[in-house]
């Protein structure tokens, strides 16, 4: 039996997201959850996969990506970062559509395409340079409460963004506030796992109320 080629990329990607964002092993479980799925379904995608060699299934249901599986789930994810962006700041999309749509489109779209994207993106003087002009007005994660939740609008930060956006932190993404510390960082929970933030990176990253 065999899987989608889109099906098996959407769980390498997932995979290499959870990585970045959580300080153990993923679990079976916990891929499940990220993926709106069933364990049982879960665990016979992950069994095809093995046998592809693109992960080890271990003790305690723990899932580990094998160099293989991993190189294909960061490409991927590479991919999905790039669409998103072009898609909600270039082609001023919503940012919740941006994803939906990139998730799509990052199975057929060439390694050669996301990396002229991505320069353009960045491109000095650049239609995506000058839009970054209209967010310094849109509230930051410095200006809401404890328990508030939260959508990214984008995410700004000097010297780029490549390390949020591994932990899941990009446009689009649903978020809450956990705590707010006395020197302004904040902790913020993201697809069920606590990241903290220094009150620099946090005045980055622009959101609104959901």
């Amino acid at each position: 039996m065999s899987m989608k080629t889109s099906t098996r990329e959407d769980f390498l990607e997932a995979l290499c997201v959870l990585s970045r964002t959580k300080s153990n092993i993923t679990t079976i479980d916990d891929l499940s959850l990220y993926l709106s799925l069933s364990p049982v379904e879960t665990r016979n995608q992950l069994g095809l996969m093995e046998q592809q060699g693109d992960l080890h299934i271990q003790p305690e249901d723990r899932v580990e990506l094998t160099e293989q599986g991993s190189h294909i789930g960061c490409r991927v994810m590479r991919k999905h970062q790039v669409l998103e962006c072009f898609l909600s700041e270039i082609l001023g999309m919503d940012p919740g559509t941006a994803s939906e749509e990139a998730c799509v489109l990052e199975h057929d779209i060439s390694d050669e395409a996301v990396e002229r994207l991505d320069r353009y993106i960045k491109r000095p003087g650049g239609r995506g340079f000058r839009m970054q002009r209209r967010w310094p007005h849109m509230p930051t994660l410095l200006q809401f409460p404890e328990g508030t939740e939260l959508k990214i609008l984008t995410v700004k930060c000097p010297g780029g963004c490549q390390r949020l956006s591994d932990m899941g932190i990009f446009p689009g993404e649903r978020i809450k506030i956990i705590h707010t510390l006395n020197n302004k960082a904040v902790v913020i929970q993201v697809k069920g796992c606590d990241i903290a933030l220094s009150p620099e990176i946090a005045s980055c990253i622009f959101v609104e109320k959901t």
